[in-house]
């Protein structure tokens, strides 16, 4: 009786580390990718915690007003987390679309520890309202950028190893033509690659698989890979020393092939994503079709896209529909009374 009283009290209020622990282990069908990040944000309000001297207890700690508190941290801040994890990032203070990603995964904990497990009472902190993310606008590379990554892929191959090159040419080649993500990308195994190369499979987002196609250049990146890759492992990306490839080491690959590219511009693996997105819409591309080899659930990327390609174009067009040009120009055989001497 009294270790069933116990266990009753344990399950009633548990420590803000147990939940956490509890959360992410019911949290496994996730992506990796997505497992990690639950668990830097929530380790990193764990240590705040600590930090504040707040309870151990979860329902003490798990307030509104600690929330809050937390949040002005993180949107404030600079070097955060006490140098535990000094980074770029963490060195200055946050976006609002960290805060506000910070916010949603607190509000997921509350949310499951009160409504799916009944650990928590309901104090309706899942109702709590986050700022806006204002996303940053998205910033692709730009097509001369790609092509000096992609010929200095072909020096390496000529000049340094041929492995190397041809992997790292079909590496920016998948990434350019269809868009994946860094997570998918080092997750495809050989067994994913359709026999003709024209398809791969890869695990997105959920555990959910999609199938994307591979076109003439990307075809032709891999098949020349292939024919330097030894059959020694199942995964498609590999090391010098036959290991497979993760997401670290692919994004150490491109820093490195931009600095040798010359390629100065900020951002690595993930704005080959914004790349092929603004591209394939540029090409007359159907959004609902992108949002699907994108492996978005919803629309509202797939239109932070279009709007951004829709400006593009409004910035082409008026240099043929300018007003003022045509009042000025459009009749031949009227002249500005103005000589600005600008020809």
């Amino acid at each position: 009786m009294v270790t069933e009283n116990l266990e009753k009290t344990i399950r009633r209020t548990p420590s803000l580390k147990g939940l956490i622990q509890s959360y992410l282990i019911s949290r496994g069908h996730l992506s990796p990718q997505t497992q990690r990040y639950y668990r830097i944000c929530l380790n990193n309000f764990t240590w705040y915690a600590g930090r504040q001297g707040w309870s151990e207890e979860a329902e003490e700690v798990l307030t509104r007003e600690n929330i809050r508190t937390f949040l002005d941290y993180v949107r404030t801040a600079r070097d955060r987390w006490g140098y535990r994890d000094p980074t770029r990032s963490s060195s200055r203070p946050a976006s609002p679309a960290t805060v506000n990603h910070y916010g949603r995964v607190l509000k997921r904990l509350v949310r499951w520890a009160t409504d799916e497990e009944d650990l928590l009472p309901d104090t309706g902190i899942w109702r709590l309202k986050l700022p806006g993310p204002h996303y940053r606008q998205v910033e692709p590379y730009t097509d001369e950028e790609v092509l000096s990554m992609l010929q200095s892929c072909t020096d390496e191959y000529q000049k340094v190893s041929r492995f190397l090159g041809s992997r790292n040419r079909a590496i920016i080649s998948f990434l350019a033509d269809t868009g994946m993500r860094l997570s998918e990308l080092s997750g495809i195994k050989t067994s994913d690659v359709h026999p003709g190369l024209k398809q791969v499979r890869v695990l997105g987002k959920g555990q959910k698989m999609r199938v994307l196609p591979l076109e003439g250049e990307s075809s032709k990146a891999l098949q020349a890979y292939l024919l330097h890759r030894p059959d020694s492992s199942p995964w498609l990306w590999l090391s010098e020393e036959g290991q497979h490839l993760g997401p670290e080491s692919i994004t150490s690959m491109v820093e490195r092939l931009k600095r040798r590219s010359g390629v100065r511009s900020g951002g690595l693996v993930h704005r080959f994503r914004h790349y092929f997105a603004t591209r394939y819409l540029e090409a007359g591309g159907n959004p609902s079709s992108l949002r699907l080899l994108l492996g978005h659930e919803s629309y509202a990327m797939v239109l932070h896209y279009t709007r951004m390609v829709e400006a593009r174009k409004a910035l082409g067009e008026h240099a043929h529909f300018s007003p003022l040009d045509h009042l000025i120009r459009g009749n031949n055989s009227k002249k500005d009374d103005w000589d600005w001497g600008i020809k």
